[in-house]
Formats: C-alpha cells, structure tokens, sequence
C-alpha cells in the first residue's frame, strides 16, 4: 500500500479546497441564474399588462385586486434581488476581487441559501444577533463565504442527532477587530478529539461527512489573519473567528 508523503497529501488538500471553491461557483448556479432572469423579465410583463388592464376597466386603486398585484411586484423585487446575490457568488472576477465585505450580510445570505437544506429548513432553529454599524471587512468574497459557510454547516451536522437544534450567529466587534461566533446543541467536542479538530478528513460524524469542513475553514481565512477559538460544555458548542482590523 502506498503511502502518503506530506508534499503528496498537501497537493492532495489543496486540489479538494480548488473543487470547494469550484462548488462555490457553479456552473448549475449559472444556469439557474440565467433561466430564473428569463422567467422574471416574463412576469414582471405579464403583471404590467394585468394592471393596464385594470385601469382600462376602471378597477380602483384600492381594490384588493390591486394590492395582490403590488404584493406580486414586490416579492419579484424579493427574487430578482436573491438572482443578483447569486450571479455574485457565481462570478469569477468578484472571487478574484479583494472588496469591502459587510459580514452581517454576508452571513444573513449564507444562511437563506442554506434553505434548500430540508433538514435545515424544518428541524433546526436560529437566532442571529448581529452587531449594527459592523466596519466593513475587506477580503475576496467567495473565500469569506467559503470559510464562514463551512464553519456555520458543520454546526448543522453537528445537531443532526440531538434533541434539541439551535444555531445561534453573531458578530461584534471588540479587541481591535471583527468577531464572528457561531453556537450549536450539537453533539460538542470531548478533550480526546480537541487536537484533531482542524486535521483534514477528521471527523466524528461519520457517514457522508468528510471531515474537511472546520480544515478547510482555517485555511482559507487564516490569510486574512483570522484566528480560531472554540468551547464546549452545556449542551453548546462555540465557535468564534476574530478578523483584525
């Protein structure tokens, strides 16, 4: 059997981060973004045409035919917006870009994407207490999601089989940078498995876990100066990044 020598294995980390990145972009979400346009630009005409035809038919403003179209025009406005954060996280140029970066809604939209996740959608509660008037973080986006977004899953998976699933994120700023926490009721961390946390494909979880998640997290923020705390005890896990200013 062959084994791994550590130049090997570190090619071997850095291709499966270059794939994470890749998943991150997405052709399909390219794809998804430039069909979902198509069907917009299609309803938001179709509900012009309905109102044209209400006026010619004399309808009243303030009938309830017209305040269900304003409520249509307006949730249009809700996906064309979401379309726009999506051709973001699927551009190439911005991944490349170092840009000011507002973590408070970078993460809120880390976890609207994360909806899709039925088990997330429906099982899990959370809570977010985000600090107002956060300074900006200047960074390339795709790698503050990538790193964030790792972080904020693998408190997902780690509540898969708890009775109670909570996930608490929070930013502040203190100590002369940015601090972004993330808590989950998961299943914690014991002191036996404490120095393997950030070791690629280590994990507890087993399954279709890979163990690359919080590895992965720490190499592509620690460039940005971040530094990792974490805590476990109570029935919560914590894990806090602090971004320097």
């Amino acid at each position: 059997m062959r084994e791994w020598g550590s130049p090997e294995l570190e090619r071997f980390v850095e291709a499966l981060i270059d794939q994470s990145f890749e998943a991150s972009l997405g052709s399909l979400v390219k794809g998804i973004v430039h069909n979902f346009n198509g069907t917009l630009q299609v309803l938001s005409m179709k509900l012009e045409l309905l109102q044209t035809m209400l006026r010619k038919e004399g309808i009243p403003p303030s009938s309830s035919t017209w305040t269900k179209t304003q409520e249509c025009f307006a949730q249009l406005d809700r996906l064309q917006k979401m379309v726009e954060i999506l051709s973001q996280k699927a551009s190439v140029e911005e991944a490349e870009k170092m840009v000011p970066i507002r973590l408070n809604e970078l993460l809120e939209e880390e976890l609207s994407f994360l909806n899709h996740d039925l088990f997330f959608k429906h099982q899990v509660e959370v809570q977010t207490s985000l600090a107002s008037a956060l300074p900006p973080l200047k960074g390339r986006p795709l790698e503050i999601r990538l790193g964030l977004g790792n972080l904020i899953r693998n408190g997902i998976e780690a509540m898969e089989g708890s009775a109670v699933k909570k996930l608490t994120v929070a930013t502040e700023s203190r100590e002369h940078g940015l601090w972004v926490t993330i808590e989950d009721t998961g299943c914690g961390i014991t002191k036996e498995i404490e120095p393997s946390l950030f070791t690629p494909f280590f994990t507890t979880k087993g399954g279709r876990h890979k163990g690359l998640g919080l590895f992965i997290a720490r190499r592509v923020l620690s460039p940005y100066g971040a530094s990792f705390r974490y805590h476990s005890g109570g029935g919560t896990t914590v894990f806090s990044v602090l971004f320097p200013l």
